[in-house]
């Protein structure tokens, strides 16, 4: 028994999230009928219960308003992200889909070809069913060529790292055959938008190929009433995963506060005595920072009492950060 296919990682997540929202929702609808019933019975003594009890259960009332309409604002918020997060998915499962009926297209073509030849063409990315079959008439060709400096190089140093893959091109000239010629030129015309559109590609013939791009397209006028003689030329895309590094493994905590007056102690500050004769309020107009700031650094109390010898944090040390790109 062949091993069921694992979804892709972003089909996966995306998924997972709308599940998750959708618990969020349904959590907080929950939430909003209790508080409903809530309200509508403490308006309901309010109203009409004994007397003595219509102060408390107005009050009540009031207090479970307050959360009915946190709960609409949450409930508002989560729709909103679940509706864009449903949408995510949805896109992703249909690429998804895309690319298993593209695999099963080709699969049934491969019986019987039609005559319309072996060779596939077909979006990389799953954003379209559509397949381009040509049948090649005068086969298919891949060449590559790399960049090789013609300086000396370190002598210690492996050769691998003095050379580069500048190109690699994959051509193919056949027939794009059509039931008439309506047909094959509309094929050709999808060809086209591709070319001008720059789209990813995916190529099946006695090589196969992702990541290309058409480079050329052209077409030869002959005699065939219903197929086209068509020249293709692919130039091969690579990949490359870049990250950046400050340098500094070490992560930063986030403060709680969101004020400029908060203070943390995972920073540099540099730091200063205090002199006899000095005081907060002065010392926070030499050295641009507001008392309360001081006072959130420093963890001072009473800012009418600072101590003379003592140390005194007045402003965060400017750290240089060298920012390096690595490509793999």
């Amino acid at each position: 028994m062949a091993a069921k296919k694992k979804e892709p990682t972003a089909l996966r997540k995306a998924k997972k999230k709308v599940a998750t929202l959708k618990k969020q929702q349904q959590k907080v609808k929950k939430a909003i009928d209790h508080a409903l019933g809530k309200s509508n019975g403490y308006w309901v003594i309010a109203q009409e219960g004994p007397k003595n009890k219509r102060p408390h259960a107005r009050a009540m009332k009031k207090k479970w308003d307050k959360t009915l309409s946190a709960n609409r604002n949450k409930l508002k918020k989560i729709n909103k992200a679940y509706s864009k997060a449903n949408d995510q998915y949805k896109r992703l499962k249909g690429y998804q889909d895309n690319k298993k009926a593209v695999a099963s297209k080709i699969a049934e073509h491969m019986k019987s070809h039609q005559n319309e030849g072996n060779c596939a063409i077909y979006r990389t990315d799953g954003h379209s069913a559509n397949v381009i079959y040509i049948s090649p008439n005068t086969g298919e060709s891949e060449t590559s060529s790399v960049n090789i400096t013609s300086y000396s190089v370190d002598k210690g140093s492996p050769r691998s790292n003095y050379a580069r893959t500048s190109s690699e091109t994959k051509s193919v000239s056949g027939l794009v055959t059509g039931k008439d010629r309506a047909e094959a030129n509309s094929k050709y015309k999808q060809l086209e938008y591709w070319r001008d559109h720059h789209t990813d590609l995916t190529y099946e013939g006695d090589f196969k190929q992702s990541h290309l791009l058409i480079a050329e397209l052209g077409q030869n006028f002959t005699d065939l009433r219903d197929n086209l003689q068509v020249t293709l030329t692919f130039q091969h895309v690579r990949a490359a995963e870049i990250t950046t590094s400050t340098g500094n493994n070490s992560k930063t905590k986030k403060s709680k506060s969101t004020k400029t007056t908060a203070g943390s102690r995972n920073k540099r500050y540099t730091a200063i005595t205090i002199k006899p004769g000095d005081t907060l309020l002065g010392l926070s107009r030499k050295y641009g920072r507001s008392v309360a700031w001081l006072q959130k650094v420093n963890h001072i109390k009473n800012p009418n009492k600072i101590y003379a010898g003592r140390s005194l944090y007045v402003s965060e040390k400017q750290k240089k950060i060298n920012k390096k790109v690595r490509v793999k």
